[in-house]
């Protein structure tokens, strides 16, 4: 499957004329979507809107795993044998997601091509966000690491716009997916701010090249470089 096919397939059509089972649910901003530790019993595909995926530790400590959009899924370790969720999925706004029983989801992908063909895309290009992810931990500054987090949510790597309105992220949670405290994060989005990088009220306003040249001398330099096929 191409990647011009890739963006335009619709999982939920697909499922209709297929005949499986599912449903389209509607979310609201800060509400659960599942919850770590839950039963593993379906597949969510997020057709609109952010999702915020956040482990707990038994001791109460919470990170920040991932912040996804439209495109990608939550809760595929089903489908592997995996019988509790490892994290909990919010809507970071309001979401519109379709909801796949297991073994539905399952007889899609063994008996849909392109259904396959699409979940493998979105799961390989899943596993290279994490992947690059762990890089940026380990050879990325601070302010490095954030300006790359603004520019993902924003999309840049997939959608060029000059600026890129996108849902008001609490400075903790931009702390816990970047790996550094809010006291930091609130000096750099300070001189973000103040360089016209970044605006902020209601929403926040990315001015996409600009915050790219932060990456200038990083590894994720392509970023602000490379343009999607």
């Amino acid at each position: 499957m191409t990647r011009r096919r890739q963006r335009s397939f619709q999982p939920a059509v697909f499922l209709t004329k297929m005949g499986a089972r599912s449903f389209i649910a509607l979310f609201r901003e800060g509400q659960t979507i599942c919850s770590q530790g839950d039963a593993g019993k379906e597949v969510f595909y997020i057709e609109k809107g952010h999702v915020k995926l956040t482990v707990t530790s038994k001791r109460g400590k919470q990170t920040v795993l991932a912040i996804l959009h439209r495109g990608n899924y939550v809760g595929t370790g089903c489908l592997t044998g995996q019988r509790l969720l490892t994290a909990t999925a919010t809507a970071l706004t309001r979401c519109t997601l379709l909801v796949i029983q297991k073994k539905e989801m399952k007889r899609a992908l063994h008996n849909g091509h392109e259904f396959s063909d699409h979940f493998i895309g979105c799961l390989l290009g899943r596993n290279i966000r994490i992947e690059e992810d762990l890089i940026d931990q380990h050879l990325s500054s601070c302010e490095e690491r954030l300006a790359r987090a603004l520019l993902l949510v924003a999309r840049y790597d997939k959608i060029r716009k000059p600026v890129a309105v996108i849902p008001k992220i609490s400075q903790g949670t931009l702390g816990g997916l970047i790996g550094s405290t809010r006291t930091r994060v609130n000096y750099f989005m300070n001189k973000f701010k103040k360089l016209g990088y970044i605006e902020y009220g209601e929403k926040l306003r990315v001015h996409n090249s600009s915050l790219s040249g932060v990456l200038k001398d990083s590894i994720f330099s392509d970023l602000a470089g490379s343009r999607p096929n």
